[in-house]
């Protein structure tokens, strides 16, 4: 990325801007850069050919637009869609591999912020991209985690579906911890979903072990049923199915 190509915004009209370097942590998605000007640091990303629909960006900026109003996010400065890209600001923090007691209460802290933010978008569903998975593969490895995941949707159905907003992909390289805080970054999946949907994505990119998905569960709900837990077990199970499904349609392409 060349610094011609984004000096040319408004947002730097009157910010020199020092350096563009590409980072080391990247996603499957987008390609992201550290935009360095005198003053402040910014975050360019780059959309891949995976996400180019440009009703899916609008909705990512809507949602972390609303995610920064409650401080949980960066602030967006540009979307341009001609050129599939955003800058929004560059967010201090480090990755972690393991969680800490303390962690886990920050973290569900700003988990339970995002949760309550209030959208209009219709419910996300996952039948249906399983559905669509079914499709695409016909490797007997993948049909066998449709067919048990579509199961584990059946079982799911006895629990009340809780929705919120979700972010769907909180993995170790889109949480950052600060000081005392913690922002959530990469909202390209973010849809309504229940809400233990996020909770299982914690625990299993975080390996938690049984102790600490108490303690996730409880700093969460406060008050922990047996349901609550079997519930947690089932999206666990359909989470790893899903990413395993929908890196194996990337293949495909």
């Amino acid at each position: 990325m060349e610094i011609k190509e984004i000096q040319k915004y408004k947002l730097f009209k009157n910010k020199k801007i020092q350096k563009i370097k590409k980072l080391k942590n990247q996603g499957v998605c987008n390609t992201t850069y550290k935009i360095k000007t005198p003053k402040k640091d910014y975050l360019l990303r780059v959309f891949t050919f995976t996400h180019k629909s440009k009703s899916s960006r609008k909705n990512e900026i809507k949602i972390q637009k609303s995610a920064y109003k409650k401080n949980i996010a960066a602030k967006v400065y540009i979307l341009d869609e001609e050129k599939y890209l955003m800058i929004c600001d560059f967010l201090k923090g480090k990755h972690k591999k393991k969680l800490k007691k303390e962690d886990i209460k920050t973290l569900v802290k700003n988990l339970k912020i995002l949760h309550n933010i209030k959208t209009k978008n219709k419910p996300y569903k996952i039948k249906d991209d399983f559905k669509k998975y079914r499709r695409i593969l016909k490797d007997t490895k993948s049909k066998q985690l449709i067919k048990s995941s579509l199961d584990e949707l059946k079982k799911i159905k006895k629990y009340k579906f809780e929705k919120v907003l979700c972010h769907q992909d909180l993995n170790k390289n889109n949480v950052l911890f600060y000081k005392k805080e913690v922002k959530f970054i990469d909202w390209e999946f973010s849809q309504v979903n229940d809400r233990f949907f996020d909770l299982a994505n914690i625990s299993i990119e975080f390996d938690l072990n049984k102790v600490q998905e108490k303690k996730l569960l409880k700093q969460y709900l406060e008050k922990v049923r047996k349901a609550d837990i079997r519930k947690l077990a089932s999206y666990k199970r359909i989470y790893i199915n899903f990413w395993n499904l929908w890196f194996k349609t990337l293949e495909k392409r």
